[in-house]
């Protein structure tokens, strides 16, 4: 066999051999460890600002309300937030942590009415959470039954050691 010829044969092995070797793994255009850390933590905020769990020496109660105004004819407009309202996580006030701030002339959505007088839990037009705000700082429809709207507890304190 020529020179020519056994070259042009091992050339063509070599080119059926390289076209049918495995091909890497392609690399993830999505970093998964950044991924499941930010749906870790939007789970774990989630599930405690929503669904709070007490101390087993705490008992949840419910304080019924005065009847506000009697019920009208016609729909029930959403709260609104008035001027620029701080909206806290857990509880009320500076103890606890601020989850955002609130434009005035937002719309928000009413979950719960503070067991600490003078607050109200919302959820958060920007993070959709849970959140606390002043009644000072919420335009609420006197045509809203707030009778049927849950009395909602602060998480309790727990000192710093």
């Amino acid at each position: 066999m020529s020179l020519r010829l056994m070259r042009s044969a091992i050339i063509g092995l070599v080119v059926i051999l390289m076209s049918t070797a495995c091909a890497p793994k392609a690399t993830p255009s999505v970093d998964d460890l950044a991924t499941n850390i930010a749906q870790g933590v939007s789970i774990m905020l989630t599930r405690t600002a929503l669904a709070p769990t007490l101390p087993p020496s705490a008992t949840p109660t419910q304080t019924p309300l005065p009847p506000t105004a009697t019920p009208t004819r016609g729909p029930v407009q959403s709260p609104v937030v008035v001027g620029f309202a701080n909206c806290w996580l857990f509880g009320p006030g500076y103890s606890y942590s601020l989850d955002s701030h609130i434009k005035s002339g937002k719309q928000v959505k009413l979950v719960g009415v503070g067991s600490v007088p003078g607050w109200y839990v919302i959820i958060n037009p920007y993070y959709s959470t849970a959140c606390w705000i002043q009644a000072a700082n919420l335009n609420i429809d006197p045509n809203m039954d707030l009778s049927q709207i849950p009395v909602m507890t602060p998480f309790p304190l727990t000192p710093t050691p």
